[in-house]
């Protein structure tokens, strides 16, 4: 397969039921990343502000197609063919400057900081017939919906990344 690994439209942090971001997840050997790139939360808000229930769930469904078919921030990071080294290098660069950007802003103010998790920082990982990833790490629960079209692909890459067992 080769590493890293970019899965795209990944659908991060349930709160009640309910995704809170999407964005990009990336599986490279020993660490998990996550590129945040749209607020599900505000975007479901502002698409049903002012419509009527029926026609507010149609441009839902029209929203998240879109969201899973464009591309997000992280396309600069990784390209066909990058070595994991390289892409690991750029990504932590890109966690370091985002984090000093943020700084100055407030905690609802943008999205939050791209996750990146080692191997050591990881617990209790579960991936789902369903597609849905889960781990405990960094003191928090982290879930995850990949979708069940591309439930092997990251088996498969989690596998070789060597953080999970089969």
């Amino acid at each position: 397969m080769g590493l890293p690994v970019k899965l795209s439209g990944v659908h991060y942090y349930r709160v009640a039921g309910r995704y809170i971001f999407a964005g990009d997840l990336f599986i490279a050997r020993s660490t998990i990343y996550f590129f945040p790139a749209v607020d599900l939360q505000e975007q479901r808000d502002n698409a049903t502000k002012h419509l009527p229930h029926e026609i507010g769930l149609i441009v839902l469904v029209v929203m998240y197609l879109l969201q899973n078919l464009s591309s997000s921030s992280s396309r600069d990071l990784w390209e066909e063919g990058m070595s994991e080294g390289q892409f690991q290098e750029k990504a932590d660069a890109h966690i370091a400057k985002l984090k000093e950007q943020r700084k100055s802003k407030g905690f609802a103010e943008s999205l939050p900081l791209p996750l990146r998790v080692s191997a050591n920082e990881l617990s209790n990982m579960k991936l789902s017939l369903s597609g849905k990833l889960s781990f405990f790490a960094q003191s928090d629960n982290h879930d995850f919906n990949i979708g069940l079209r591309r439930r092997n692909r990251l088996r498969d890459a989690l596998w070789e990344a060597g953080l999970l067992k089969l």
